[in-house]
């Protein structure tokens, strides 16, 4: 199988095992690949699953270790050895949003966040529906349990083809936390500065319109959204 990997450089443990891991792969038959790869493997954790998803660099299936604190990654470091295993079980298609604010166009794996900047509420219209609050999460399945379900959302099946829209603070609570079919296209704006922020990462401060829609499936090897402690999506917060 060719295999691409990729390592949070900031993460000294993650770049010692990325070399480590190399020469375990090829010694067993593997390829190591810059590109045109069969599975992708990121070393570091769930954010670098996510930033790699950013930078376009993920190809075929993504495979991830990281802490036992991670939720997308399949194996915690500790248990590195396991890639052998884990590249033989089968894949799970995942839907993924895609956000396009311009002519820019953003895939999502877990959640796009619009968030007030200067500490007062903004006015979000969310499809010809507006509130006032500190901004708004739309969330993918996989990324339900996570900060849409802190702020209120519910906990989908990460294989759902639905993705949540979750306010944060709306001011009297005049909007709420609602599941949304894969076919849904949202139009979300503001005329207030807000913060741009995909899957955990700050893109820009802006006052603009952002479209979001079901964007291309993306392939994890089996045991992604799986906590240490069970199934349940919700045993991530634990």
């Amino acid at each position: 199988m060719k295999l691409k990997l990729i390592h949070n450089s900031k993460k000294p443990w993650a770049v010692g095992l990325s070399d480590k891991l190399s020469c375990f792969l090829q010694s067993h038959g593997h390829e190591i690949v810059d590109s045109e790869a069969d599975a992708t493997i990121c070393i570091g954790g769930d954010g670098t699953i996510l930033f790699g998803n950013f930078c376009n660099r993920l190809q075929g299936v993504v495979a991830g270790i990281g802490s036992n604190r991670s939720y997308l990654c399949q194996l915690e470091k500790s248990q590195w050895k396991g890639i052998i295993n884990l590249l033989k079980k089968k894949s799970v298609k995942l839907m993924t949003l895609k956000a396009t604010v311009g002519r820019k166009k953003y895939s999502v794996i877990n959640d796009l966040v619009l968030h007030a900047t200067d500490y007062r509420v903004i006015s979000i219209n969310v499809d010809n529906s507006t509130f006032r609050g500190d901004g708004i999460i739309i969330s993918t399945a996989l990324g339900s349990a996570g900060y849409a379900y802190s702020a209120g959302g519910g906990a989908i099946d990460p294989l759902s083809r639905k993705f949540v829209v979750v306010p944060i603070c709306p001011y009297r609570r005049c909007y709420s936390a609602k599941t949304v079919p894969e076919d849904a296209v949202l139009q979300i704006s503001t005329e207030e500065e807000s913060a741009l922020v995909i899957d955990g990462i700050f893109v820009k401060n802006f006052r603009e319109k952002v479209k979001i829609e079901k964007g291309d499936d993306i392939l994890f090897f089996e045991g992604v959204g799986k906590h240490k402690q069970g199934t349940d999506p919700k045993a991530r917060l634990c």
